[in-house]
């Protein structure tokens, strides 16, 4: 990532050959259509916050893929004046984008970083921020409309606690939307969100529970930048993890920047102000986060946490019990809920 979103450089160098990434099909792609999509994929690729060499490295991942037909069958389909066969058009490369890169990320069964397109390139598995990236990045670059979804409640069920999960989602000529979700499975027929989702504040619920598409039933769409902010969001962890909270906060606060609508970067700012004392700020970041996402577990289980440091026992178990209402299978705030009825029933010294 550049410098300046977060001090030493994270990005890291490729494990083997990029050549090795997509196998030894050759690509189709000469001449100055399929230089506009190179082009394209260096200057998406800087977008997401990347320096100019995972912006070459992509380059190299994406000249093993047909780009210049994608983008002459996307370019030919207008010509018709049919909305419906533009999407048609859009439909048949959405496919064969899917299929090539499923096969590029099931070849190895390493992990990645999910935020770290150099290292999914190299080992050829996406994580879902991975998978996303690699897709926002091809996709455009051929001339379909893609963005994301970040998922609360996957089609199975719960998430893992404190989990963050992203989808693909295509966005057609005729305004239906094509969802992909490696992870579960899912490869939706085209769509009209707004007859399948309601909206519900700052995220959206499926609605037509009868409808025989696989989707996720609670989501957040977003854009370039929230991608990005994810990015940032899971670089800011990963200096957290490492002890380094001062280089985490100011990457918080540049994900907040790309998408104030984050409960998670909330929450993110919120534990670096609860690091620091910095108690009011953290309620007001938590605070946000609730209004944000009132179905957040782990923001209710965050005001738990500062009802505790407050000596407010009963709020913080009712926080609690909230947040295990929300996700039952939440062994984090199950123990901290356990604590803060202990401590309640504990009138401390004399």
């Amino acid at each position: 990532m550049r410098q300046a979103r977060g001090g030493t450089a994270l990005v890291v160098s490729l494990a083997v050959a990029i050549a090795s990434v997509h196998g030894a099909e050759p690509s189709d792609d000469a001449g100055e259509a399929g230089g506009s999509a190179i082009a394209s994929m260096r200057q998406l690729v800087a977008a997401l916050g990347y320096g100019p060499e995972v912006g070459d490295r992509f380059a190299s991942f994406g000249d093993g893929f047909p780009v210049r037909r994608w983008r002459a069958t996307l370019a030919a389909a207008p010509r018709r004046g049919d909305m419906s066969a533009m999407a048609e058009a859009e439909a048949r490369v959405i496919d064969d984008i899917r299929r090539r890169l499923d096969a590029v990320i099931h070849q190895a069964d390493g992990r990645s970083g999910y935020w770290n397109l150099p290292a999914v390139l190299a080992d050829r598995q996406a994580q879902c921020l991975g998978n996303c990236q690699l897709w926002y990045v091809l996709g455009n670059s051929v001339g379909l409309d893609v963005g994301a979804v970040e998922v609360s409640l996957p089609p199975d069920g719960e998430l893992g606690e404190h989990e963050t999960h992203l989808a693909t989602l295509v966005k057609l000529a005729d305004g239906r939307v094509r969802m992909l979700d490696t992870r579960y499975g899912i490869r939706s027929e085209p769509f009209r969100f707004g007859e399948v989702y309601r909206r519900d504040g700052t995220v959206w619920t499926l609605a037509n529970l009868t409808s025989r598409h696989v989707l996720h039933r609670r989501v957040r769409m977003i854009d370039r930048a929230g991608i990005e902010a994810m990015i940032l969001l899971t670089i800011g962890n990963t200096y957290r993890q490492a002890g380094r909270e001062a280089e985490a906060a100011p990457i918080y606060e540049r994900g907040l920047e790309l998408d104030p609508d984050s409960p998670a970067l909330h929450l993110a700012v919120a534990e670096t102000c609860f690091r620091n004392g910095q108690w009011d700020a953290a309620g007001q970041s938590i605070r946000t986060a609730i209004n944000l996402e009132p179905q957040c577990s782990d923001a209710h289980a965050a005001l738990g946490r500062l009802l505790m440091r407050q000596n407010k026992w009963d709020e913080a178990i009712a926080a609690f019990d909230r947040a295990i209402t929300l996700k039952p299978q939440s062994p984090d705030a199950r123990r901290s809920r356990a604590e803060a009825e202990r401590r309640r029933g504990d009138p401390g010294p004399p």
